[in-house]
């Protein structure tokens, strides 16, 4: 977004002041110094494109996710990075237990409302990945073999509809079964209930089937 002020040193000063912007998190390119003109004549206001950085995202997340262990009595420390349009957080506390809940759920009602603050506060669509006390990386061995045993059910009986999952959850099935290749899967339902189905393919239906993949796994 270009920004037009007296000077660069006022335009940036004004940016930081209006969006809670600290040094290093964002980008400016100078498209016109401005110049005070001789006397006053022929000034000419200074003009600059400024851009945030992943930086402040980071900062404005750590600050959310700060603010609700605060009702936690037990330590807490949160780490937070990026990777383009998505943003990664740890969070670590004693007492972690109370915050991922039964079955995860309240870590996805922690992630779910950690994506809305942060898409509320960018002009673009992000993506943000909350984990506590290694929680994803349990989970996918679980699911791993969960999925394992399902494909033997499908192939004895054609199809296994798993129980509902997390978006993350069902992102995770689909691709371990994609190691399967007489194996597809696709998303039914709507959320919270959406579900995973395990199919076996079928002669005349490889088309058909990567399709439905494609479509179900854009929605996970």
């Amino acid at each position: 977004m270009n920004y037009v002020g007296k000077s660069i040193e006022e335009i940036i000063e004004q940016f930081k002041n209006e969006h809670d912007v600290l040094e290093g998190e964002y980008e400016i390119n100078i498209i016109d110094k401005g110049t005070h003109g001789i006397f006053g004549l022929f000034a000419r206001d200074a003009v600059a494109e400024i851009t945030i950085t992943n930086k402040y995202y980071e900062r404005k997340l750590k600050e959310f996710l700060e603010e609700i262990f605060k009702r936690f009595t037990a330590d807490y420390y949160v780490e937070v990075s990026s990777r383009g349009k998505t943003f990664i957080a740890t969070c670590h506390s004693e007492e972690i237990g109370k915050v991922i809940g039964k079955h995860g759920k309240g870590l996805g009602a922690l992630q779910h409302i950690a994506n809305i603050f942060l898409n509320r506060i960018t002009d673009t669509k992000i993506t943000v990945i909350i984990d506590a006390g290694n929680y994803r990386e349990k989970r996918r061995e679980q699911l791993e073999r969960i999925v394992e045993v399902a494909i033997e059910r499908a192939r004895k009986n054609g199809k296994v509809k798993l129980d509902p999952m997390f978006a993350f959850e069902r992102k995770i099935v689909h691709e371990i079964a994609k190691s399967h290749k007489d194996i597809h899967t696709y998303s039914e339902g709507l959320e919270p209930y959406r579900y995973v189905v395990i199919e076996v393919r079928k002669g005349g239906r490889r088309n058909e089937d990567r399709k439905h993949y494609r479509n179900a796994t854009s929605r996970n």
